[in-house]
């Protein structure tokens, strides 16, 4: 080993699932892929130091739920504990996070696609798969030295919720002619780069952008979106080897910029910008000085945080039941239908939401250190404005938020978004936390953060 006293490890591992596996459409919810447009991966890399060690996975997935095996079972768990069986990897210190892109299986947890039976199985595949690349990321560790840059990507992204002079709130892509935005929302166009450069093997990164993977979203095709594309091209310019892993920031409300095209052609362009913006960061690693013995650290606190206010169980089994007779008594080809489908998809939202329970959540807030590079993981999509604000307040040289990791809770929305309304609040599965309860949850991520920085 070289005098950094570090080891890195990486692997990438193909977890295209069959075509059998649902992604999450508008109606029906669970909607059929027929084709793969570019394959999905789970790409892990672990860091090892004399005091200390910590892991990360980044899946091309739309989030890794706590609850897909089911009643009773912890996915994110499950998954750290077969990683460390065989290897010397600690359970406490791994991070699992999803790129978030929308165009892969319905893993968020919005629909139980455990109670298929062939979905049952294949996430038991998944599960092995994610766990083995971790353990083949540990089994590759080799002497590396750190180094940190960045760059800024403009004109790529936009916030979703900009608001006109009536109050509206649209996304760029979605902007009446006719609309005055005099609020633009909170915008994150930096690109974070950690770069691991190896002894003897092909350099180790972690890019950290923030915007939603949606640009393709709801449509027949498995891709990773431009995540996928990005990190294809930075592995194609660093050489064979070389592992990119890319973690989603805080896009919570966050889209591309053309975010209405559904255009393929806008994936590639997305993936080529922020390709860009990662090279660029790559070259500002390589300049910087390296630290001789970095230190290498995990911490992890598990809150209570309350559910968002809902109906009763009973009162959405009635609203189901009443919805559920209208929709089955009104003819397909009535001019009625498609007010009646689209009462009762709200409905349906609702009592999917309302099965999750009324009793305080389990958020799980984790930060690894590596070196001087701070990362503080949230079980859901966190808005722009909290992530900044963590950045702003925390201990470390470099920050990143690593958004949809290790659960999904749905979006965490700041106090003010709550008061402005809109679908990220909405009576959905999508939302489970309480008002105010994602500042308690930050508030966590920069303790954790302070503990491994300045403790």
């Amino acid at each position: 080993m070289s005098s950094s006293k570090l080891a890195v490890g990486a692997a990438k591992v193909d977890i295209t699932p069959p075509l059998s596996i649902p992604y999450l459409g508008f109606h029906p919810r669970q909607a059929k892929f027929e084709g793969v447009h570019d394959p999905l991966y789970a790409r892990a890399a672990v860091f090892e130091g004399p005091q200390g060690q910590a892991a990360l996975l980044s899946a091309d997935a739309l989030g890794l739920s706590r609850d897909l095996f089911g009643e009773g079972r912890d996915f994110i768990d499950e998954v750290r504990e077969r990683a460390a069986d065989g290897t010397g990897l600690d359970p406490a210190a791994i991070v699992l996070a999803a790129t978030h892109s929308h165009s892969t299986p319905e893993t968020y947890g919005i629909t139980r696609i455990w109670e298929r039976e062939d979905c049952a199985a294949w996430l038991q595949v998944l599960a092995d798969q994610l766990a083995g690349a971790l353990a083949m990321a540990w089994r590759d560790r080799r002497p590396a030295i750190l180094s940190l840059g960045g760059a800024r990507v403009s004109g790529m992204s936009g916030n979703r919720r900009m608001r006109d002079h009536q109050g509206r709130l649209f996304s760029m892509g979605r902007k009446p002619q006719d609309a005055e935005i005099v609020d633009p929302g909170c915008l994150d166009e930096q690109v974070a780069v950690l770069l691991a450069q190896r002894e003897g093997a092909a350099p180790v990164l972690i890019a950290n952008f923030a915007c939603h993977p949606v640009t393709v979203q709801v449509q027949e095709l498995i891709s990773a979106d431009f995540p996928g594309v990005a990190t294809r091209l930075v592995e194609q310019a660093l050489g064979d080897g070389a592992c990119c892993l890319f973690v989603q920031g805080a896009s919570g409300d966050i889209n591309p910029i053309r975010d209405a095209t559904r255009d393929w052609r806008d994936v590639d362009t997305y993936g080529v910008m922020l390709a860009g913006g990662i090279l660029h960061g790559i070259g500002q690693a390589r300049l910087a000085q390296p630290l001789d013995a970095p230190l290498i650290g995990s911490g992890s606190r598990r809150l209570s945080v309350a559910a968002r206010e809902a109906p009763t169980m009973q009162e959405a089994t009635a609203r189901k039941q009443e919805v559920d007779r209208t929709l089955a008594d009104t003819p397909s080809d009535s001019p009625d239908y498609a007010q009646a489908l689209g009462q009762a998809r709200q409905v349906w939202e609702m009592y999917r939401l309302v099965q999750f329970g009324a009793e305080p959540i389990e958020a799980e807030i984790q930060a690894l250190r590596l070196g001087d590079l701070g990362i503080a993981a949230f079980p859901g999509e966190l808005f722009c404005e909290l992530g900044m604000r963590l950045k702003s307040a925390s201990p470390a040289p470099q920050t990143m938020v690593a958004e949809c990791s290790n659960g999904c809770l749905g979006y965490l929305v700041p106090e003010k978004g709550w008061d402005d309304g809109g679908y990220e609040v909405g009576l959905g599965a999508w939302c489970r936390v309480a008002k105010g309860e994602p500042e308690k949850m930050v508030a966590a991520a920069q303790e954790l953060l302070q503990g491994l920085f300045e403790g």
